[in-house]
């Protein structure tokens, strides 16, 4: 296994936060931590602006002690001193141990695409929901949420919220970190809001766990040393994107369009963040010829799905968008786990504005320090 330094006591906790999760809800998506704090005790005024004292909110949010005390260690021991409210909002479905819970992290921006991914899917999702440090955006956020999670029944039904705030912006790793931690289901599909997931992705793990398995190949995923690819693809041409369905009706089209240069490769400007998926591969081979990654570059990007517990853990030095995922990536596959590429499921990104937390120059820059250390990292592991 590929270690980071600085990573070691992190990974410990975080499996003892697992432990935790499959003693209490061994054969249930239900989880065993009882927060679920109510804005209204910690509401204020100023003037006659109606504020969320959002300090009072995560330092008395109603955890176990052990719990408390775990998080401290897990997540507050980073450079950024983040904070984290576990199951703030928490789903009423219940959903099998086989299920995919998709991870993911928002800012208030995101929320759309939020409602979007738990109407179509009707899947477990778990959410990083990141909470300004300052009252008055933190009360704006939090009052949007809510009121989005009570009259959208596809959220309540099917997605926990786990807040996250800290005084640095754009801890995607940490925060993808906190949403995978509490999914409530043994298989996670690690995801951006930005990207729709347009095929079945619980189906395609079924028919692979299927299909793969005198080949040894299913056996690896469970065990947790192996994980799956979906390919990212992303339309090339706004108009058309505009002026139909985001997702092709079905494989059949997306290879059409391909071919025809309305879709392509995700990010294809840049050939190391997808050329390892191979799409030309991806193309001509049938929906169950499932292949191995095998030109594996440093910087590829990959959308995994994997086992909840596999011993691979993301950076959290990393802040502001740039490397992160390629981190991840490159974390994956140095520890020794494969990476098998499914052509019968795909995604499509769909575009948007920056996102409105990025203000400050540091944010954005941060990600490129860690990015050299995390490189240096590798090459003495």
């Amino acid at each position: 296994m590929l270690k980071v330094p600085k990573g070691a006591p992190y990974i410990v906790v975080v499996l003892f936060l697992y432990w935790l999760l499959y003693r209490h809800s061994r054969n249930t998506s239900t989880s065993p931590f009882s927060s679920n704090p109510q804005l209204d005790q910690f509401k204020y005024h100023r003037g006659k602006t109606e504020l969320i004292n959002t300090t009072a909110l995560f330092e008395q949010s109603s955890l176990e002690p052990s719990i408390r005390s775990v998080l401290k260690v897990a997540f507050g021991h980073n450079q950024y001193g983040s904070r984290v409210i576990p199951y703030f909002r928490r789903k009423t479905g219940t959903f099998s141990a086989g299920d995919v819970t998709l991870v993911t992290w928002l800012t208030s921006d995101r929320l759309g695409r939020l409602v979007s991914l738990a109407e179509k899917r009707r899947a477990p999702i778990s959410v990083a929901y990141y909470v300004p440090p300052h009252d008055k955006l933190a009360s704006r956020d939090l009052i949007l949420l809510d009121k989005l999670y009570r009259t959208h029944p596809s959220l309540s039904e099917n997605v926990d919220i786990h807040l996250v705030t800290s005084a640095h912006l754009l801890q995607l790793n940490t925060w993808r970190t906190v949403a995978r931690t509490f999914a409530t289901t043994d298989w996670v599909l690690l995801w951006d809001a930005d990207f729709e997931a347009c095929t079945d992705y619980q189906k395609g793990l079924e028919r692979f766990l299927v299909q793969t398995r005198a080949r040894g190949w299913a056996d690896k995923l469970e065990q947790g040393t192996a994980a799956l690819v979906i390919a990212p693809f992303e339309w090339t041409d706004p108009v058309v994107e505009r002026s139909r369905n985001l997702c092709p009706i079905d494989r059949d089209e997306l290879i059409t369009m391909y071919r025809n240069l309305s879709i392509d490769a995700f990010e294809t400007m840049t050939p190391v963040l997808s050329h390892a998926t191979e799409y030309d591969r991806w193309i001509e081979v049938g929906e169950t010829d499932y292949y191995e990654v095998t030109e594996y570059e440093l910087g590829y990007e990959a959308y995994p799905l994997m086992r909840r517990d596999a011993e691979v853990w993301f950076d959290q030095r990393f802040a502001g968008f740039g490397y992160e995922r390629s981190a991840i990536t490159a974390q994956m596959y140095l520890s020794g786990m494969d990476l098998y590429v499914l052509p019968g499921e795909y995604a499509i990104h769909q575009e948007h504005s920056a996102a409105a937390v990025i203000s400050t120059h540091d944010d954005i820059g941060a990600a490129k320090v860690p990015w050299r250390t995390f490189k240096m990292d590798l090459c003495h592991t």
